[in-house]
């Protein structure tokens, strides 16, 4: 077992983009960096334990108690017998969801498309880059539409075929479908008997298309349950009773005799055909365009006369700003030190974060933050980060910044940050080494360009995962990567080393 120094690690991590429960992203992050550290000494001695803060954070009346996710080595996670690794969540979530919806959003997607045209903003991507990114989310918009329009002639289709066997309805000589009871059927009471099997063959088609919901969602999971099997096989089993009671119900309702004879398996499969688009189109549209955009589209409204999402954005970076400023202050944390703080952010917790960053250093300058605990921060690694595409937005967006702002916060980011990983090992009130993980295969993230015309800033390093048509999307898959965790020479800074950086030595 490694050596290494006694030193309090805090690592504030910012999650992402869609809805996340609370501590999700921190115990997510705990419990990677242990098995990242187990399997990198061999052994099984890093352990995760959880730490109530005291009265440090102040709960809301609904809120659970606050903990941090503690990476340790020994039997008690309060004793300081080594190295600590505390991962500390900036949980903001619950500020933006469910705020805006799929009309206001579609409407501002197409804005920021065709405003672009009259203004300087600009989207700094290399042309291939900017050809998939396009590509793949106007065809994920375009499939979602497609969708719901065959769901709508599936529907269509059923209820012909359902009216016509049914003797429901009937067809004049020029084709046109007019809609009228069957004098013969009402009299035999026919239109009961129709009726229940229609809500048995409605109600067995919408358990089919939950249960190929239920699937597709296990199948974008299946990373998560492979570590948790009871969490796999307790999902399997409703997916199996929903298929079974699903298909009997769809399978008895085609095969009872109508007035005019069976709606047999080619005409039933049409009402699945209803569900299975119908749930796909809306997972498409609102999984991923509303879940993903949305937050986006409250983020990047900067201007302050738009009270509704300003005041959400602004509520955003004041618990980012104070989950950080309580890992570097004692005075904010109830007396705990850390030696060193890192900041890890995803997707849009990496403009958050960079954002909250900023704000902290001009803490710093003002006074209200010491300098010397803003130098514990050390380093800032982003995954799949949305910080170029979030530039573009605020750009694209009505009101913009002055120019002195504009120079102000260059300036900043050429004062914080460096892309030499050296920057690790040197003494506390050095830069911050920014690192960023991306996938080109990834619609969310980008290079670091625009904020970095010199390359001396940030630190790009590209994955080379590749997505497939059952693994569409690849943002989530950062923290699972071994290639994120661990470095290969003087090529690639893994974010093992970042975490762990100035513990080697000996032990004082």
């Amino acid at each position: 077992m490694e050596d290494l120094k006694h030193e309090r690690v805090a690592l504030v991590v910012v999650h992402g983009v869609a809805a996340h429960p609370r501590y999700e992203f921190q115990d997510q992050c705990a419990e990677l960096l242990r098995d990242r550290l187990n399997e990198r000494e061999g052994d099984e001695a890093w352990r995760v334990g959880i730490i109530n803060p005291g009265n440090v954070l102040q709960p809301g009346d609904k809120d659970p108690e606050p903990t941090i996710s503690r990476v340790y080595r020994g039997a008690d996670p309060e004793a300081f017998d080594g190295p600590t690794f505390d991962v500390i969540e900036a949980y903001w979530s619950p500020i933006t969801k469910r705020r805006t919806n799929w009309i206001s959003l579609i409407n501002w997607i197409l804005r920021i498309v065709f405003t672009p045209f009259n203004t300087t903003a600009r989207y700094d991507a290399t042309w291939q880059k900017q050809l998939f990114d396009y590509g793949f989310i106007g065809g994920t918009m375009a499939l979602a539409f497609a969708l719901f329009v065959l769901s709508l002639t599936g529907a269509w289709e059923s209820l012909v075929r359902i009216g016509r066997v049914t003797g429901l309805l009937r067809q004049s000589d020029a084709g046109a479908l007019i809609s009228a009871l069957d004098a013969n059927a009402s009299v035999h009471g026919i239109p009961i008997k129709i009726g229940v099997w229609l809500v048995v063959g409605i109600v067995g088609g919408f358990l089919l298309g939950q249960a190929f919901a239920a699937i597709w969602k296990t199948i974008v999971q299946r990373r998560a349950l492979a570590r948790n099997r009871i969490a796999l096989l307790s999902r399997i089993l409703p997916i199996g009773v929903l298929l079974a009671l699903g298909g009997a119900f769809v399978y008895e309702m085609a095969t009872v005799r109508f007035p005019n004879g069976t709606l047999g398996l080619p005409g039933i499969g049409f009402l699945v055909t209803i569900f299975v688009a119908f749930q796909l189109g809306y997972a498409l549209l609102v999984g991923f365009v509303v879940d993903f955009f949305g937050d986006v589209q409250i983020y990047t409204t900067r201007d302050e006369n738009d009270s509704t999402f300003y005041q959400m954005r602004d509520a955003i970076l004041d618990t980012t700003v104070a989950a950080i400023a309580r890992a570097v202050s004692p005075q904010l944390s109830g007396g705990r030190r850390y030696d060193r703080v890192l900041v890890l952010a995803h997707s849009l917790g990496a403009t958050i974060a960079a954002d909250a960053l900023v704000r902290l250093y001009q803490l710093s300058l003002q006074g209200a933050l010491r300098p010397e605990e803003f130098a514990r921060i050390r380093a800032f690694a982003m995954l799949g980060s949305s910080l170029e595409k979030t530039k573009y937005f605020f750009d694209v967006q009505g009101a913009s910044t002055t120019a002195s702002f504009e120079r102000w916060s260059r300036e900043v980011y050429e004062e914080l940050f460096t892309a030499d990983p050296s920057a690790l090992r040197g003494t506390n009130g050095g830069k911050i080494f920014w690192c960023n993980y991306w996938y080109f295969q990834d619609p969310i993230c980008n290079e670091i360009r625009s904020y970095d015309a010199r390359r001396e800033l940030c630190r790009n390093e590209r994955g080379r995962r590749r997505a497939s048509p059952m693994h569409p999307m690849l943002h989530s898959d950062y923290l699972y990567d071994p290639w994120v965790w661990n470095s290969r020479g003087d090529e690639h800074v893994g974010l093992l080393d970042i975490v762990t950086a100035h513990l080697k030595g000996d032990v004082p």
